[in-house]
C-alpha cells in the first residue's frame, strides 16, 4: 500500500478516526471514561474505541487512488472530540483519588485528605463499605461510598436519628426549598453522562 497514491482525504480522516479510538480505549484502560460517563457504559465505549480504530484502518487501506476535492470542514467533528478528550485527561497528570478510612470499632480518626470534592460520584457505583456504624453511631462518606449512603439514610432518616456524619463537600445554597439557617453539603452525582451532572447531599443546620 503506497499512501503518497491514496487520496489525502481519505488518509487523514482515517487517521482521524484511529486517534480517537485509541483515545477512547486509554480512558478505559486508565480508567478516566469515569470523568464523562458512568461505569455501566465502559462496554459500550470499549466497542466503539475498537470500532472507530477498525473503521480508521479500513478507510486508510481502501482509500481511493485518486485524488477528490473535498470538503474539509467536514473532519472537524472528528477533531472537536479528540481535542477534548486528549488535552485533559491525557496530558493533565492524574491524581489517585482514594476513600477515606472506613468505619471500624476501633478508631474514629477518618483520613479525608485524599477524598476529593472535585471528584464526581456515580450514582451506579457499587459501594465496598456501607459507611454506616449502627455500633457507634456513625455515618462516613466517602468518594466509594457517597450516593448509596446518602440514600439509605436518607430513605430511612429516622433510623439514624442522633448519628454523627462524617463527609466532606461543599457549601451549597442553590436549593430553594432551603430555609434561611440551611444548607446543604453536597458533592456532584452523575447518573449517566457527564451532560447529567448533578449537586446531592445533606442539609445542615
Amino acid at each position: 500500500m503506497t499512501l503518497g497514491l491514496k487520496d489525502r482525504f481519505s488518509i487523514v480522516k482515517g487517521l482521524l478516526y484511529l486517534i480517537l479510538g485509541i483515545c477512547c480505549i486509554y480512558l478505559i484502560v486508565t480508567g478516566r471514561y469515569l470523568n464523562y460517563i458512568a461505569p455501566r457504559y465502559e462496554l459500550l465505549l470499549g466497542i466503539s474505541g475498537v470500532a472507530l480504530i477498525l473503521g480508521g484502518l479500513a478507510t486508510i487501506i481502501w482509500a481511493p487512488s485518486k485524488y477528490y476535492k473535498h470538503n474539509w470542514k467536514s473532519i472537524v467533528p472528528i477533531i472537536i472530540p479528540i481535542m477534548l478528550l486528549v488535552v485533559p485527561p491525557v496530558l493533565v497528570p492524574s491524581t489517585g483519588v482514594h476513600g477515606a478510612t472506613r468505619v471500624n470499632d476501633d478508631t474514629n480518626n477518618f483520613d479525608f485528605t485524599n477524598d476529593a470534592i472535585g471528584e464526581v460520584v456515580t450514582v451506579n457505583s457499587e459501594s465496598k463499605e456501607p459507611g454506616i456504624s449502627k455500633d457507634k453511631k456513625e455515618i462516613v462518606l466517602n468518594s466509594d461510598n457517597f450516593y448509596q449512603t446518602i440514600v439509605k439514610v436518607g430513605s430511612n432518616a429516622d433510623q439514624y436519628k442522633d448519628y454523627t456524619v462524617y463527609m466532606t463537600g461543599y457549601v451549597n445554597r442553590e436549593d430553594n426549598t432551603l430555609k434561611s439557617n440551611e444548607f446543604t453539603i453536597s458533592r456532584m452525582a452523575m447518573a449517566c453522562c457527564i451532560a447529567d451532572v448533578a449537586p446531592i447531599g445533606m442539609t445542615a443546620y
